[in-house]
């Protein structure tokens, strides 16, 4: 959603042929930071970029280093409703244990490490609530959605989203081009 609506006037449909999303994965558009960018004994070239960067995350806020609440970045977090998180989770953790062929985690042992935030991301009500603290103490640096929300009125939260990042959608744009109904396409196609 974030990575269409940034790039609408580069790529203006986004089921149109050659838009990026129709051939990559979201994360190989917008990458994640921990698993893609900073891997063992590399330091990437974020200077390199093109502006504006978008990256991803699982981090916690509290991990995320100072210079980003000190900076002029903004922040989009995404919450998710606890239990499809879990699912999730789940899902994702099994994927990756039956490639290293390894058994699969049961639900009773996957809810146990997540409700003792034995995960990647820590405790789920500490990540989710030190993210909403920091909208409410910043609410111009740090946007927080509810997934829930982007799968129900995605056209809603895509116009959120553009004038969060201060790229609003212009009355033309949504009404000739359709712009922000091919950015919330985008986004239910990518979820």
């Amino acid at each position: 959603m974030l990575y269409s609506t940034v790039h609408r006037r580069e790529h203006p449909a986004a089921g149109g042929s050659g838009h990026p999303l129709n051939s990559l994965g979201p994360h190989e558009c917008v990458k994640f930071l921990e698993y893609q960018l900073y891997v063992p004994n590399q330091i990437p070239g974020l200077d390199e970029l093109t502006d504006p960067r978008l990256f991803a995350t699982h981090a916690p806020f509290v991990s995320l280093p100072g210079s980003v609440p000190a900076s002029g970045c903004k922040v989009v977090y995404v919450c998710r409703d606890p239990k499809d998180a879990l699912v999730s989770q789940w899902s994702f953790v099994n994927k990756y244990r039956a490639r290293d062929g390894m058994e699969p985690l049961s639900v009773k042992t996957a809810a146990g490490f997540f409700c003792d935030g034995a995960t990647l991301s820590g405790p789920h009500w500490d990540h989710v609530l030190r993210y909403w603290r920091a909208h409410l103490a910043q609410p111009e640096r740090v946007l927080f959605l509810r997934y829930e929300e982007m799968s129900q009125d995605p056209a809603a939260c895509v116009r959120k989203l553009a004038e969060f990042i201060g790229r609003p959608f212009a009355m033309e744009e949504e009404e000739e081009a359709g712009a922000v109904d091919a950015s919330s396409t985008s986004a239910r196609s990518t979820t």
